[in-house]
């Protein structure tokens, strides 16, 4: 064998092997494809939050999401004080519509389902709870955390049971036990809720959910789905968007009870005092701010009234300075921050005592401080600044016959003068200031 023919069978030799090595590499890509195929996908949301417009959009991206990937399952991690009732039953009829089941677990140790929050759990294709958590106190309340009184109570609550028997009914799960939930604040713990068919598993983790799952039938648009083990699933972990986040902060009603107090100072400050601009353009800003939350979650006329009533009456203030409005219109500012949401409709969003006053107590009290100052200074400009009109040429708007009236540094003054009649028009000098804060003004052309 030549030495060229050796070379060539090295090398045929060398292709050969890494052909095999090729091959293998292929098959070992595809079995592993093949194995995460068959043990399925889910995603993983965690809704530790008020029930808010921006949690909405978070439930909704996700399911489409788990859609669009051809995932098994969504999972929500859910922990929550409850939020909007509008927004809850919109996300009740996302899960409703999901083409995709829906977990509700309730986790971790120490999270609860409250008020809106027994809803969405309920009204998963499976409700879970992790150990240590509890459910329940779906009671509709004031915003200040008082029971709703007369026909608004009875109003509410009839809404809320309707709501609340309409899942239970298409879930199938404990009705008697849901409407004693909001008549009447009843709560479970893990284990109760499980023996009263409130939920369908209770679980010590995310795996033992998935677990747990194997063989659990569900109705998913129409149809018998049956869950499998999805332990070994991958888990797709949904975040909540940037715009979402944003949302939700402008939702909470603190933020928007400060936003009308920005409002209401700033363009009150402006309205005084017009080219200050910075306090105008801070206010504008604020009350867009403000108005767009009111899109986002149900906010009170009366409020809104009030903290208007009140910007006007500590506007007025700036012209009278009897301090009586002033403090009136910060009374009303206050009143009107701390019921500015509807709680008919957000019984679970409450404007917090202890953050408001003291910014509407600083709010009201610089915009009454500079209602007092800025009368003063008027005050002592009246008083004190005449001895710098004398020798000052003034413009005759009234003609002067014994008295008439004069343009002198930008205001208009009484004025008299011994010299006869002044015709309106002509010019004048100021001679003396007399009782009264009247000007006595000469023609220029007398000496």
């Amino acid at each position: 064998m030549t030495k060229k023919e050796k070379v060539q069978r090295s090398l045929r030799a060398v292709f050969f092997t890494l052909a095999i090595l090729w091959g293998a590499t292929l098959n070992a890509r595809e079995a592993k494809s093949t194995s995460t195929s068959s043990a399925g996908s889910v995603v993983v949301l965690d809704m530790k939050m008020a029930i808010l417009p921006g949690t909405l959009s978070y439930l909704e991206r996700a399911i489409a999401e788990a859609e669009e990937q051809g995932a098994d399952l969504v999972v929500v991690q859910l922990d929550t004080p409850g939020g909007i009732l509008q927004t809850s039953q919109k996300m009740i009829q996302v899960m409703f519509q999901s083409p995709v089941p829906v977990v509700v677990y309730v986790t971790p140790a120490g999270a609860s389902a409250t008020s809106a929050g027994v809803f969405i759990t309920m009204a998963g294709h499976i409700a879970a709870m992790a150990p240590g958590t509890s459910i329940g106190a779906a009671h509709p309340v004031m915003g200040d955390g008082s029971d709703i009184q007369g026909d608004m109570r009875l109003k509410a609550e009839q809404m809320t049971v309707a709501m609340v028997k309409s899942i239970t009914e298409r879930r199938g799960r404990n009705a008697e036990w849901a409407e004693m939930a909001v008549k009447e604040s009843a709560s479970l713990t893990e284990t109760e809720a499980l023996e009263k068919k409130v939920i369908d598993i209770v679980a010590s983790d995310l795996e033992d959910l998935l677990k747990q799952l194997a063989g659990k039938t569900v109705e998913v648009q129409g149809e018998q789905v049956t869950l499998k083990d999805y332990s070994g699933a991958v888990r797709i972990r949904s975040e909540m968007s940037l715009s979402d986040e944003v949302i939700n902060v402008l939702a909470n009603p603190n933020i928007a009870a400060l936003l009308w107090l920005g409002a209401t100072t700033g363009i009150s400050l402006e309205l005084y005092n017009p080219g200050s601009i910075l306090p105008g353009v801070v206010g504008v800003i604020c009350l867009i701010l403000a108005l767009a939350v009111s899109q986002i979650i149900p906010i009170s006329q009366g409020a809104i009234a009030l903290l208007i009533v009140g910007g006007l009456l500590i506007g007025a203030e700036f012209y009278i300075g009897s301090g009586i409005l002033g403090i009136g219109g910060l009374v009303a500012i206050v009143l009107g921050s701390l019921y500015l949401v509807d709680t008919s409709q957000a019984p679970d969003l409450q404007v917090s005592l202890s953050i408001i006053l003291p910014f509407a107590l600083v709010f009201g009290g610089v915009l009454i401080f500079a209602a007092r100052a800025a009368l003063q200074a008027r005050k002592q400009h009246r008083v004190t600044g005449t001895d710098g009109l004398i020798g000052q040429h003034a413009k005759v708007v009234q003609a002067i016959s014994g008295s008439g009236k004069v343009f002198v540094n930008g205001e208009t003054w009484n004025a008299s003068t011994p010299s006869g009649v002044i015709p309106k028009g002509e010019m004048v000098e100021v001679v003396e200031v007399l009782d009264g804060l009247v000007l006595e003004v000469k023609p220029l052309d007398s000496n």
